[in-house]
């Protein structure tokens, strides 16, 4: 910057090079700090800082040396600008073949971004609500190909064998155990009032008869389902020496889910917390951030991912980081909650009106709706055609609901962090009317 200011002095006049240099740090100085300090920023970064600090760092690898010999099978070749464009410009990738955050000789840029990502999402982490980690990195794997990795590193480094699993009906945590190799032993749940829980005197009973077992628990899924006790199951891992992983999918938004997983931490064993990259940070669907309080577990695990990765969630997952800032952030959060209270009001003015009710859940993301004596399907189908997307609904009874034969059949709607005052206000109106035009 030094020799780029006296080479401005020497051409224009010195007041006006002045000016322009101060035009010029206010554009480099936000970019100059990322690549610093590798911190979650308190202010976001332009579109054109972002791009500008991506652009400068792909151009560091070695496919866009012009006079470089690439003799290699693999160079970084692509078939247009557009498809280098798509990945940013790291057409190398990340990582090596032997571990996927290894610097590679071909990509120094990548191998800078990626290090940049991982300190600067680990730092978003702890800032919101986790200041007793100590390590993290993002997988360019969603949240169940996540917990496979995790679930083999545990395999290798302590001979796990079984998965101890509180009920939740979703199928990617279970296929990503079962590509571990390991076998799951499921943990019933218990209705108490309307919320599902875990049974926790069950889930001690599994531990007891499971020496060579992890468990894995969960922060956030739909009502009626309510998150796992992670701090009283941490409790029970530290003192039976069990590794723990907890399923944070979309937890991060919540302040309250985050205190319940810093809590766990601090009270007994947790070994990694897994999040969605998409579902907490907006960035495109395919990264996942894994954080851990022993430094070591994340190097093990990046080192039991197979081969190089694509970069492409990981330089989406560092530019949605920068573009939203801790400011961003809690604004964020900030109307996620007021529209989540927003929500549960409209609900439970339209299940007054068709003799339904709100059920009483705690799910700081997601209000149900009971729809006894309808058609929860119907229903469903019905306002995805009137383009209202994500209502979950499910029948009396059915999987989905975390334990056999719920009483109710019920709606879920959800309001997540990025949804709208708007979002939420078409969508309780469309269902307002679906309801009434079948009374």
């Amino acid at each position: 910057m030094d020799d780029l200011e006296r080479k401005i002095l020497d051409l224009i006049p010195k007041s006006m090079a002045e000016r322009g240099i101060v035009a010029l740090e206010s554009l480099i100085g936000p970019v100059r700090d990322v690549l610093n300090r590798r911190r979650f920023p308190d202010r976001p970064l332009s579109d054109l800082q972002i791009e500008w600090l991506l652009r400068l760092l792909s151009s560091m690898d070695s496919d866009k040396d012009v006079d470089a010999a690439r003799v290699g099978e693999r160079e970084g070749r692509v078939a247009s600008p557009l498809v280098e464009r798509l990945a940013a410009g790291f057409n190398h990738g990340v990582g090596r073949s032997g571990h996927v955050t290894a610097p590679q000789p071909k990509a120094a840029g990548a191998s800078l971004m990626q290090q940049v990502c991982n300190s600067v999402a680990t730092d978003a982490i702890r800032q919101l609500g986790l200041p007793n980690t100590r390590a993290g990195v993002v997988l360019p794997l969603s949240t169940g190909m996540s917990i496979a990795l995790v679930a083999a590193t545990l395999r290798r480094l302590f001979g796990v064998k079984r998965i101890v699993y509180p009920r939740i009906d979703h199928k990617s945590p279970r296929r990503g155990i079962a590509l571990a190799g390991l076998e799951v032993v499921d943990v019933p749940t218990v209705l108490v009032d309307d919320a599902v829980q875990t049974d926790i005197s069950e889930l001690e009973r599994a531990l007891s008869t499971a020496s060579d077992a992890a468990v894995l628990t969960t922060t956030t899924f739909f009502p009626p389902r309510e998150p796992d006790p992670v701090k009283d199951v941490a409790k029970m891992c530290a003192d039976r020496d069990v590794p723990h992983i907890i399923n944070n999918a979309y937890g991060v938004q919540s302040v309250n889910i985050m205190s319940l997983v810093r809590s766990a931490i601090d009270a007994g064993r947790v070994d990694a917390v897994i999040q969605s990259s998409d579902k907490n940070f907006l960035s495109p669907v395919g990264g996942s951030v894994v954080v851990s309080p022993m430094e070591g577990l994340v190097h093990q695990i990046a080192e039991t991912y197979a081969g190089r990765a694509t970069a492409a969630p990981i330089v989406q997952t560092l530019a949605a980081l920068l573009a939203t800032g801790r400011l961003g952030y809690d604004h964020l959060r900030t109307e996620q909650h007021r529209n989540r209270v927003l929500l549960e009001r409209r609900l439970v003015e339209i299940a007054e009106e068709i003799d339904q009710r709100v059920l009483q859940v705690r799910n700081p993301v997601s209000c149900a709706m009971t729809l006894d004596g309808l058609d929860a399907h119907d229903l469903g189908a019905r306002l995805y055609n009137r383009r209202v997307t994500g209502p979950r609904a499910v029948e009396r009874g059915e999987w989905g609901s975390c334990i056999d034969d719920y009483p109710h059949s019920y709606i879920v709607v959800n309001a997540a962090i990025g949804a709208r005052e708007v979002d939420v206000e078409r969508a309780t109106t469309k269902l307002y009317k679906e309801l009434k035009q079948r009374e």
